[in-house]
């Protein structure tokens, strides 16, 4: 399991897999921490309807560049069929949100094929207070 650092958004970009989930609001406060960052956002989600204030792409072929970096925001039962597609793509590295968000068989399949994984909420990197703390009890 890769140690997460700044370093780990490679260019300075990641594409979330699987925005918006739900419209949930603690994807509002993740974005807006990447784009603090100066960490550029592409989306990928066939199933998103509208942009929601970022363009959402479709397809990995949609995309105008596959950023090295995957933050996965999918449903724990969807992550599978999306691990070959990831790598058959360029993407390298790949961050679930947390162990509960994720099967151990998919964090282990994504080693398999090659694919750098971390889990942590990228929050406890990009920004402060309550995050930093939570960063240092959880040794990222």
């Amino acid at each position: 399991m890769a140690k997460l650092t700044k370093d780990f958004f490679s260019g300075n970009e990641v594409l979330i897999l699987g925005y918006p989930l739900n419209d949930d609001p603690s994807m509002k406060m993740i974005l807006s921490a990447f784009r603090q960052n100066n960490i550029n956002v592409y989306a990928l989600n066939p199933k998103a309807a509208g942009d929601l204030g970022l363009k959402i792409y479709k397809s990995f072929s949609e995309l105008p560049k596959v950023p090295e970096c995957a933050y996965i925001y999918l449903e724990k039962n969807e992550i599978t069929p999306w691990i070959p597609k990831m790598k058959e793509n360029g993407v390298v590295r790949v961050l679930f949100h947390s162990k509960k968000d994720v099967e151990a068989a998919d964090v282990e399949e994504c080693k398999k094929v090659g694919l750098e994984t971390a889990i942590a909420c990228p929050m406890m990197l990009l920004s402060s207070g309550i995050h930093k703390f939570h960063k240092f009890l959880a040794g990222v």
